[in-house]
């Protein structure tokens, strides 16, 4: 099995625990052959998986008789917007609802092949540093599986991250730091506990990485295999974008699609080092010093692809792009009342980028953009609270208070038919 870098496809000959291009800081990834049997690749993906993501086997390097540890991930709708695409004043604007999952979140997928892998290597415990999506993910499969898992999460991290991970059985510690200081201690500590190091990116685990890339064979199947214009997805540590991407790209190669989507790379104006480095023209990241933003899940500092990520962007003939809370905050109410999906604040804030760069004559009203949702807002709900608002109390029996209670919201214009 061959491996090179995804920037500057050099073979690559270096270590197997930490997967870093040693010539352009690129990612490493290894490519799937889709000249040998390449009716039978096309075939995966024209007739799709009714078996999670492992339908799509084919691109994934598994050992042929490893036992997939899966629960149904994968399959999640693509919606074209009715309401909200009217209150943006788009017509193409689609969701990729990724909060169906098992865990709530696109990661999932990459869970489903790193403990399958994982099994099959005979591991027994493993552990992960995450701001919270990844190890939700990570515990799950992992209790799937039958393994010990250790998660570290920053302070900041919800609490409801947290305690969705101890559900699972896993074992929480706080990390006392950043998001990558917990990514590095649970690197770190594989030669001194023995456990495998879970971080979902392609720096740790480039093989379950390619679990990714299905969210574009089912994007495009969804749409008939005409491809969207723009798919905008939120940056943390930069690994969905590029994974995305290089499914479009396979299926480019295989003679599914006739072109490629614009990728658009979305950040928190509060932390978002991949687009200061775009703007400023560099082709690395820097960290971001002293950051604060509500889109906790892409609260990363250290954006670990960031130099695959902005390569990315660029030879797609994207775009990356920052949004305050404020408008990410919006973003996610509108969508809950209106498409009757509550979207964490990091995927509201793709929603968030389709409308800006609609305003800004960036995306038509007649492009096709999917906003890829890529995790669950139920962890969430304390930002969709109104503690001191009021609600009308009615006793039992007491019809004219009911009625009082109805016209209460009535007045108000709050019988969620308004947009």
């Amino acid at each position: 099995m061959s491996m090179r870098c995804t920037v500057c496809h050099r073979p690559y000959e270096g270590p197997h625990n930490h997967y870093v291009c040693p010539h352009c800081g690129g990612s490493i990834e290894s490519p799937v052959d889709l000249q040998s049997d390449s009716e039978r690749l096309r075939r995966a993906i024209r007739e799709g998986s009714s078996d999670g993501i492992w339908g799509y086997r084919d691109f994934f390097h598994v050992p042929a008789d490893a036992q997939p540890v899966t629960m149904g991930e994968g399959g999640t709708p693509l919606i074209h917007t009715d309401r909200l695409g009217r209150l943006y004043g788009m017509e193409g604007l689609y969701l990729k609802n990724e909060t169906l999952n098992p865990s709530g979140t696109y990661k999932d997928r990459f869970a489903t092949v790193a403990m399958t892998l994982a099994r099959a290597e005979g591991i027994r415990e493993v552990a992960i540093g995450s701001a919270g999506n990844a190890a939700a993910a990570v515990a799950a499969y992992a209790a799937k599986a039958g393994m010990e898992c250790y998660i570290m999460l920053p302070p900041g991290a919800v609490k409801e991250r947290a305690w969705q991970n101890m559900a699972y059985g896993g074992h929480f510690i706080y990390g006392m730091g950043g998001v990558n200081d917990c990514v590095a201690m649970a690197e770190d500590g594989e030669a001194i506990f023995g456990w495998k190091n879970m971080c979902t990116t392609m720096m740790n685990n480039p093989l379950a990485c390619d679990g990714y890339k299905t969210i574009a064979y089912e994007i495009a199947r969804s749409m008939h295999f005409d491809v969207p214009d723009y798919v905008i997805c939120p940056v943390g540590g930069g690994i969905i974008i590029s994974k995305v991407y290089k499914g479009f790209e396979e299926m480019k190669a295989l003679g599914l699609i006739d072109r490629l989507p614009k990728m658009v790379a979305v950040q928190a104006a509060g932390c978002a080092p991949l687009v200061k480095a775009y703007q400023e023209g560099k082709k690395a990241t820097e960290k971001w010093e002293n950051g604060s933003t509500i889109a906790f899940a892409i609260f990363d500092p250290v954006t670990f692809e960031g130099v695959t990520a902005l390569d990315t962007v660029r030879r797609s003939g994207g775009l990356a792009i920052a949004l305050p809370d404020e408008e990410i905050l919006e973003a996610m109410r509108a969508c809950a009342k209106l498409e009757a999906v509550i979207p964490e604040p990091a995927s509201a804030a793709t929603i968030a980028a389709a409308a800006k760069l609609h305003r800004d004559g960036v995306i038509g009203g007649k492009d096709k953009a999917v906003c890829v949702l890529t995790g669950s807002g139920l962890r969430d709900l304390k930002l969709f609270s109104q503690e001191d608002v009021q609600v009308p109390e009615v006793q039992p029996g007491d019809m004219e208070a009911l009625r009082r209670a109805v016209a209460f919201y009535q007045e108000r214009g709050e019988s969620g038919h308004d947009a």
